[in-house]
């Protein structure tokens, strides 16, 4: 195992403010970008926490509509995107806001299309949009709190539900993972990790010693079978064959004390059709491991890590760099060359989720956006030249928040 190396200055100038979005509270989605207008730009989408509202703001921070009807409790799940009746437009889906928690779909202009209540409560987990039938027509799932796993199709009507035996706070992955044509679902629930197929039944589980905190699926060697890549409690990872069998596992050295949390994996391209594994901890901890497991790199900032990292060429030099927001003091830093520090960024307050990447306006460029506890939304833009490859530029790599590597942009 490689000596960690501790933070150290920036080399870099920090990105340029382009705009910050004050939306009167706290924010702990990560921000979802999708064309929802005509008009130039991608739009933005997040849900303001304790105004239990879902805001979408143009590509230049000002705010387009609010919905806030039928949320009861505070609403701190990411948002999905996805075009679930096939006429080319996007639907935006939310989930959580209350106990029952309240499973939405509303129209690019932000009216409902329709609602469902949840047994159980959303927090942490987040809607995934998928089409696992693999008959071009995506469904919706959820996982609560009560450990009810529920998919939905396309017009809010139920097709099965999942009973599993504890309760689920963690992001599901869906993925084709046994290269059937069908997508498998993957359910982080306590010390297990669940495969369920495309009716909802239990294919296999995984049993670790620690919480398992969140899965992500990709070819890590380029020999085109799908691997399952496991974050869990005290540092550890492992990687999973599609029979969920272990390949092997990572420990981080963690001695107790502190948070050994581990976020979800991100995955990036390692060279030679290989992927690398990017890891973030509740110890102030980002590394990188190879396919086999073994660390490439490991850089220790000591403030905890509270969501999965991001990655893409965010200033067009060629180099993939490695972005995570620290969930005590607002710091959002980002690697290059890994394990050196290119900038720093510092919201106000705490950054809870990951940051996303994205070319907001259409010039090109790679803009960076954050949301913090300090109730704002910050649009970044880093200094360079037009932006590149985005493999992972999202909390679960893709606007429907399927936690599957494809390569490139989404």
């Amino acid at each position: 195992m490689l000596a960690c190396l501790l933070g150290g200055p920036a080399r870099a100038r920090p990105p340029a403010l382009v705009w910050k979005a004050e939306l009167g509270s706290r924010l702990y989605s990560a921000p979802l970008v999708c064309e929802l207008l005509p008009s130039p730009g991608q739009e933005v989408v997040v849900c303001a926490a304790e105004a239990r509202q879902v805001v979408a703001l143009s590509a230049q921070g000002k705010v387009l509509w609010r919905y806030g009807e039928g949320f009861s409790a505070r609403l701190t799940p990411s948002p999905a995107a996805g075009d679930l009746d096939g006429d080319g437009q996007p639907e935006i889906v939310v989930a959580g806001g209350g106990s029952p928690a309240l499973l939405l779909c509303l129209d690019r202009a932000g009216a409902r299309r329709w609602e469902r209540r949840l047994e159980g409560e959303m927090d942490w987990s987040a809607p995934v949009i998928a089409d696992l039938e693999g008959d071009g027509a995506p469904e919706i799932v959820v996982g609560t709190t009560s450990g009810q796993v529920c998919c939905y199709d396309g017009r809010g009507e139920r097709r099965w539900q999942t009973k599993l035996e504890a309760g689920i706070s963690s992001l599901l992955a869906v993925a084709d993972v046994d290269g059937e044509g069908k997508a498998e679902v993957l359910v982080p629930c306590g010390r297990w990790l669940y495969c369920l197929d495309q009716a909802g039944q239990v294919k296999w589980r995984f049993e670790a010693p620690v919480s398992c905190n969140g899965a992500s699926v990709g070819d890590l060697e380029g020999d085109g079978r799908p691997d399952i890549v496991l974050a869990c409690d005290e540092q550890t990872v492992y990687r999973l064959d599609a029979a969920g069998r272990m390949v092997w596992a990572y420990h981080g050295g963690y001695a107790g004390g502190g948070d050994g949390w581990m976020a979800a994996p991100a995955l990036a391209e390692a060279g030679q059709g290989r992927l690398e594994i990017i890891l973030g901890d509740g110890n102030g901890t980002l590394r990188g491991l190879d396919d086999r497991g073994r660390e490439r790199w490991c850089y220790q900032f000591g403030r905890p890590i509270g969501d999965p990292p991001t990655a893409g060429d965010v200033d067009g030099d060629g180099r993939l760099e490695v972005l995570a927001g620290f969930d005590d003091d607002g710091t959002v830093l980002c690697l290059e060359e890994r394990p050196a520090v290119d900038w720093q960024f510092r919201a106000d307050f705490r950054v809870v989720s990951s940051p996303t990447l994205a070319d907001l306006d259409g010039d090109g460029r790679v803009e960076v956006l954050v949301t913090s506890n300090d109730h704002a939304l910050y649009c970044l833009r880093p200094v360079g030249r037009r932006g590149g490859r985005l493999p992972w530029p999202r909390r679960a790599h893709d606007n429907q928040q399927t936690g599957a590597w494809q390569g490139g942009r989404p």
